[in-house]
């Protein structure tokens, strides 16, 4: 891999573009956060099925199967740089037509423009990702990726409490169709148009590998490296567990045998798992240097798993609340499976970096298995199912390798 400009070789250096990045990872927390708290509201404003509510997730999450490896190959083509602006240019269409969806009342047309807006998403993730990876040392690549990670929180976090205040401020009426989603959408499309033109003026260090290789061989290549393979079992199982959580916490939270509370209260309080997230990954951010994240990371998995026990035992609002702060819990696990997953990959960085960003289909698998189970055992006891997942990641955990401390070596 060559570098079409110069690596910044200090922490000073590194500051700009490393905040110029970020602006791409807290725009596609918010549309991914958004996405997934609509999904009640388009139940009742398209009055669908709880199945057909569920396509918005996976057309969300499908999306990564089209996008991630012409992405990558983009990446060696074009570089980091130009492939970030491309992917962001996609995330504008998508809301554009997202505006036009909520405009003509089609839900067909939604599911279209959340599908072109979720390659626009994934192809952000599979360049930005690796594009703060590599900005400094790789010892400290999970500290930078976790901090990148916060601001993609900010983004979580603040994207239901606005979709709940403007539902408080502009009522929907079914009657004559006038919602607010189709405005904010428009303006979000202003917010990524405006990234395009950061990323166009601000001249960031970039990457370009000189010559594509062959995609049978590097992917061959990179299914013999095992612990890529277990990173892409813990970022399917992450990812589905994530969005899993975040979509049916909201269901146990305004269920009137559990949670007790009207849909605009439950969907304010969402805020505080993805807000959860935010605190985990700035307090990990900052730390990240003297802890072993390793053994943070087990910590988080044991404390998640017990926390979606306790819910299921309790069946109450407690309940509820132990589900919202499992967004803690995760706040650290992608920058640390996604550092661990790409370690001394080389040239083979990128396409890792796709396949990654692919196993995030597990946003659309075990949310609809979970949808499944709640059909036919119930709400609560479908929690069972991340319970699971979580089993999984700690075992993940146990597999991984114990980074080297960040100390200066001798001269």
């Amino acid at each position: 891999m060559t570098l079409t400009t110069a690596l910044p070789n200090d922490a000073k250096s590194i500051r700009k573009p490393l905040a110029v990045l970020t602006c791409a990872f807290f725009l596609w927390g918010c549309l991914t956060s958004i996405n997934s708290v609509l999904i009640p509201f388009f139940y009742h404003y398209f009055s669908l099925t709880y199945r057909d509510a569920m396509l918005v997730n996976v057309a969300f999450y499908l999306a990564p199967f089209v996008a991630c490896l012409p992405c990558s190959a983009l990446m060696a083509r074009l570089g980091y740089r130009t492939t970030l602006m491309l992917a962001v240019g996609f995330a504008v269409m998508g809301c554009l037509l997202m505006a036009l969806a909520m405009w003509l009342v089609a839900f067909s047309l939604v599911l279209v423009a959340i599908f072109i807006l979720a390659i626009g998403v994934a192809a952000m993730q599979v360049v930005a990702n690796p594009y703060v990876t590599r900005l400094g040392p790789e010892a400290t690549a999970a500290g930078r990726l976790s901090l990148a990670s916060a601001i993609n929180s900010t983004g979580t976090t603040a994207a239901p409490l606005l979709v709940a205040g403007l539902l408080v401020l502009f009522p929907v009426s079914l009657a004559t169709h006038q919602e607010p989603i189709r405005w904010l959408y428009v303006v979000l499309a202003g917010l990524a148009c405006g990234l395009i033109g950061l990323l166009s003026l601000c001249r960031l260090p970039d990457f370009r590998q000189q010559q594509m290789q062959r995609l049978t061989h590097s992917a061959k290549a990179l299914f013999r490296e095992s612990h890529f393979v277990i990173g892409l079992l813990a970022i399917f199982t992450y990812v589905g567990v994530e969005v899993a959580i975040g979509t049916t916490a909201l269901s146990y939270l305004s269920d009137a045998s559990l949670g007790n509370l009207d849909l605009q209260q439950a969907t304010s309080l969402i805020a505080i798992y993805w807000g959860g997230s935010l605190v985990g990954r700035m307090l990990y951010g900052a730390v990240a240097h003297r802890v072993n994240a390793v053994s943070v990371f087990r910590i988080a998995t044991l404390s998640a798993g017990l926390l979606v026990i306790l819910a299921i035992f309790l069946g109450n609002r407690w309940g509820g609340f132990c589900l919202l702060l499992i967004g803690l819990m995760n706040s650290l696990m992608y920058p640390v499976i996604f550092s661990q997953s790409v370690r001394n990959l080389g040239d083979k960085t990128s396409l890792a970096s796709a396949f990654l960003i692919m196993a995030g289909i597990g946003g659309a698998v075990l949310p609809f298995l979970q949808g499944w189970m709640m059909d036919a055992v119930g709400l609560r006891l479908s929690f069972l199912l991340p319970c699971a997942a979580y089993g999984v990641l700690m075992w993940v955990g146990l597999k991984m390798r114990q980074p080297l401390s960040v100390r200066p070596q001798a001269a």
